[in-house]
C-alpha cells in the first residue's frame, strides 16, 4: 500500500511554503495544542488548506487543557482558556474541566472535517499505574464516541509499551523516525505514524537519510504515514516524495 505524506503546522503562515504540486495527504495542526480555533475559524482554515491540498485530511492536536497539567509547561503559552481551577485540567483527568476542554477539541475537529485527533501526552503522564489507567479510560471513551486517536507520547515510554497499549484500543502511535544524530529509530511502521523533524541531523533531509527512510518504507510492506515538521517541512517532504516517486 502507498506511503502517505503529510506536514505538521505550528503556524498557519507555514502554508506560504506550500506548492500546488506537493503530494500532501495529511495536514496536522499543532497550533491547536495551544489555541483551538472556534468553529467558524476552523472551517475557514480547512478551506484554505484544501485549496492548496485538495483531498488532504486536516487533523488537529488535542487542546493542552486536556493533556497537559499546570507543571507541563504549556499553560502560559495559549491565549484561549476555560473557567475552572487550573489543577483540574490536563493529564487526562476525569474532571468536568477536562471533559469541557475535550468537547472543544472535538468541535474543532468536526469543523475541520476530521474524526481524528492527535493526542500529545506530556512526560508527566508516565507509564506507571496512574498514567496507564487514565489512558485506558480515555482511549475506551473515545473509541465508543467514534473519535480516532493518534497518540504522541513524551517521556520514558518504551516502544513495546506504546504499541501494546495503542493496539489494544485501535489507537495509532505517532513516533519520531530519527534520533538527533540521524539514526533511523525503527523499520516497522505498522499502526504507526512517523515524524521527521527539521532539526539536528534531519534539518535538511539529505539524500542518504531520505534513501534510508524510503528503503525502510519499502521493506515495511504496510501503509505508512510520514509527517514532516519544522521550518523545512515542505522541503523535506519533497525530498522523500521524489525518491518514492522514482521507485
Amino acid at each position: 500500500m502507498p506511503t502517505k505524506l503529510g506536514v505538521i503546522l505550528s503556524d498557519e503562515r507555514a502554508l506560504q511554503s506550500a506548492r500546488a504540486s506537493d503530494s500532501v495527504d495529511c495536514v496536522v495542526l499543532r497550533s491547536t495544542l495551544l489555541n483551538p480555533p472556534r468553529q467558524a475559524a476552523s472551517r475557514r482554515l480547512a478551506g484554505r488548506i484544501h485549496k492548496l491540498h485538495p483531498g488532504a485530511a486536516v487533523v488537529p492536536y488535542a487542546w493542552h487543557l486536556v493533556t497537559h497539567g499546570v507543571d507541563d509547561g504549556l499553560r502560559n503559552l495559549g491565549t484561549r482558556a476555560l473557567p475552572g481551577e487550573p489543577r483540574q485540567f490536563g493529564r487526562l483527568q476525569d474532571t468536568p474541566e477536562v471533559r469541557a476542554a475535550w468537547d472543544t477539541t472535538v468541535q474543532c475537529a468536526e469543523a475541520l472535517g476530521s474524526d481524528q485527533v492527535v493526542l500529545r501526552t506530556p512526560a508527566g503522564l508516565t507509564p506507571g499505574p496512574v498514567g496507564v489507567k487514565r489512558l485506558r479510560a480515555f482511549f475506551a471513551q473515545q473509541r465508543e464516541r467514534g473519535v480516532r486517536l493518534i497518540w504522541e507520547a513524551e517521556g520514558l515510554w518504551e516502544d513495546a509499551e506504546l504499541r501494546a497499549l495503542a493496539r489494544e484500543f485501535g489507537v495509532v502511535n505517532l513516533m519520531p523516525a530519527f534520533d538527533v544524530t540521524g539514526r533511523l529509530l525503527r523499520r516497522e511502521f505498522e499502526q504507526c505514524w512517523i515524524r521527521v523533524d527539521s532539526a539536528g541531523a534531519t534539518e535538511r533531509l539529505g539524500s542518504a537519510l531520505a534513501e534510508e527512510l524510503a528503503l525502510a518504507l519499502d521493506e515495511g510492506a504496510v501503509s505508512a504515514t510520514v509527517l514532516f515538521s519544522g521550518h523545512r517541512n515542505y522541503a523535506n517532504l519533497r525530498a522523500l516524495s521524489a525518491l518514492l516517486t522514482e521507485r
